[in-house]
């Protein structure tokens, strides 16, 4: 596994052919029995021409024999029926190999494939996430996940299989015949795939070099067309200058691939000359060699096939080897991908019971990759089980930040969280994700069902309705049950036909009956209420501590009316841990909270309709 920093480590990408053999391997392990029979064909393909061509010399020697006389016809008959019988056998390998067997590995390598991003994208650790760059080897390892991607990429590896064998084992049969025509077959075929190789890897970095520039232009395509940014784009006149930047974005990019392909182009020509004046010195030479008795008529007639073969198998790896060293190269950030690290740990040690643990934060600290200044610096407390804790303070103070580093979604850069005695570092994290339910500030709009979009909240029982009718009831989303025209089943998207599209508050309120569906010793409340106005919200607020009980309860609120309602407020600032208390003793410290509290206080009249 590949260790990643925090502060950008370049990864480093292993050479092509170490990259090809690991793809077989893995091509091998993903469908043993048609992969090796696939191989195995396309070897046998690859040595059929060079024994067309030495049955081809015979046949043609002994036609003319028979048209002098010394031979029957029957002896040429035989010749003629196993160069037929290759022939036939070529023809039903390539169709079998490359339709049946082919096509069925495709799809086994893609679910595969498909399968180990979606395990590596829940096994990373998520501030691996707030990384630039691992956005562009993830990209770059998708493409390998598109449509038609290991179809094509499994027909240029048998056509460079079958074409490197053809053109070698058609040359050894050549140079039993003469080995001076040997070499200078060699040498005519040698330069075009060792150039093309150099042009695949040049390539390859100069697309490597646009993938933020065309991740850039994809963002903006999105804007123009999608249908959560039409409204400001319209209202604020922003399709113009969106437009402007595309435009700027997507010439920049193709200036710069249209010169790297202009000069492969004019290679291209280049080799294409050279090799095809070597097959002319190649004939050249069997005629003259043939008017001096140095070759018969039927090695002159295989020389002719046999240089064709050559042609056409030295073509074909050529033609196919500047796209097989561009895919390699996406195969490569494939498994640059797959070896990343470091993940989540698969095991750990068990927490115990949530409602008895106390969570203890000593010196904690946190800077997201990639950044120099900490997003948290510092801090501890003690939360005893039962307790009702509110986070408050101004935005990018680190209360988010805080509460992911609680629940183990990030790992502290310095300073420790403690469930008891047990560091959380050692702590098994999916019991402890089992016991804690959170609704995130940036919930997931997922396009499915009402009942399907709180049911998720605990997979294992969406099949129950009545506990997602409670779920929504406890959360606020039983009123929107009933004003949908097929209440929980309802779609809760306009993508697809059928479905219909909530309000930004009515979301939050699925969102916090997600929350709700999961039973959980741990609750965490993340600003979902910031949509929602402040008697909704305080109504939340309330269904929520009435539900909580005696559960453990943190809650990251701006207003602090709702705060109030928590038996204990921490107050964050610039990443560090400034007030600790209830709202009375921080009120009577007349410190930041005091001065938040009076500023929000003006808002709502007076102190008692803050509640």
């Amino acid at each position: 596994m590949v260790p990643v920093d925090g502060q950008g480590t370049e990864l480093e990408r292993p050479a092509s052919l170490r990259t090809l053999m690991r793809f077989l391997v893995w091509m091998i392990q993903t469908d043993p029995r048609r992969a090796i029979a696939s191989l195995s064909l396309q070897f046998t393909a690859g040595l059929l021409p060079a024994a067309s061509v030495w049955i081809m010399r015979s046949m043609l020697d002994r036609s003319l024999d028979v048209y002098k006389g010394s031979l029957p016809v029957t002896a040429v008959l035989v010749w003629v029926a196993l160069w037929a019988a290759i022939l036939l056998v070529g023809t039903g390998i390539q169709t079998w190999s490359r339709t049946i067997l082919g096509e069925r590995l495709k799809q086994e390598m893609e679910d595969r494939l498909l399968g180990q991003l979606q395990h590596k994208a829940r096994r990373l650790r998520l501030e691996l996430f707030e990384r630039a760059d691992l956005h562009d080897v993830l990209r770059r390892a998708q493409e390998a996940a598109t449509p038609g991607f290991f179809l094509n990429l499994l027909g240029e590896i048998h056509t460079i299989i079958t074409g490197t064998l053809t053109a070698i084992s058609v040359a050894v049969v050549v140079g039993l015949w003469n080995p001076i025509l040997l070499v200078a077959i060699v040498l005519v075929s040698l330069p075009p795939p060792l150039v093309r190789m150099v042009q695949g890897k040049r390539a390859f970095r100069l697309k490597r070099e646009q993938t933020q520039r065309e991740r850039l232009r994809g963002y903006l395509e999105r804007i123009l067309t999608e249908r959560g940014a039409a409204k400001e784009v319209r209202v604020f006149n922003l399709g113009p200058i969106l437009l402007e930047w595309w435009v700027y974005l997507y010439w920049q990019v193709a200036d710069r691939l249209f010169g790297q392909r202009r000069a492969q182009y004019a290679v291209d020509g280049a080799l294409s000359a050279f090799s095809l004046m070597g097959l002319v010195a190649g004939i050249g030479w069997s005629a003259w060699a043939v008017a001096n008795g140095g070759l018969s008529a039927g090695q002159f007639a295989a020389m002719m096939v046999a240089l064709r073969e050559v042609r056409r198998g030295v073509d074909g790896v050529v033609g196919r080897f500047g796209y097989l060293a561009n895919r390699l190269l996406n195969i490569a950030d494939l498994f640059i991908y797959l070896d990343l690290g470091p993940e989540e740990a698969a095991e750990g040690e068990p927490v115990g019971r949530l409602d008895e643990t106390p969570i203890s934060v000593s010196g904690l600290s946190f800077c997201y990759p990639q950044t120099e200044t900490s997003a948290i610096e510092g801090i501890s407390f003690t939360i005893q089980p039962g307790d009702r804790v509110a986070l408050v303070g101004a935005n990018g103070s680190g209360k988010t930040t805080l509460v992911k580093l609680l629940l183990g979604l990030f790992q502290p850069t310095a300073g420790k969280v403690f469930y008891g005695a047990l560091d959380l570092t050692r702590a098994s994290r999916d019991e402890l994700w089992d016991q804690a339910a959170a609704v995130f500030q940036d919930y997931t709009r997922f396009a499915f069902s009402l009942g399907e979009n709180i049911g998720f909240g605990r997979t294992g029982r969406m099949g129950e309705p009545e506990e997602i009718a409670r779920a929504a009831r406890q959360g606020g989303a039983d009123s929107i049950a009933e004003k949908l025209p097929e209440g929980y089943g309802t779609l809760l998207t306009r993508e697809f036909s059928g479905g219909t599209e909530l309000s930004g508050g009515e979301w939050q309120r699925v969102a916090i009956s997600r929350g709700f569906m999961r039973n959980a010793a741990l609750v965490v409340l993340d600003e979902p209420t910031a949509s929602l106005d402040p008697q909704a919200e305080a109504d939340v607020f309330r269904r929520f501590l009435t539900m909580a009980g005696g559960r453990t309860t943190v809650v990251v609120s701006h207003r602090l009316g709702s705060a109030r309602l928590c038996d204990r407020i921490l107050v964050l600032e610039e990443g560090r841990l400034i007030e600790n208390g209830t709202h009375d003793e921080l009120l009577a410290r007349a410190g930041a909270y005091a001065h938040m509290w009076a500023l929000q206080a003006q808002w709502y009249g007076d102190e008692g309709d803050a509640q």
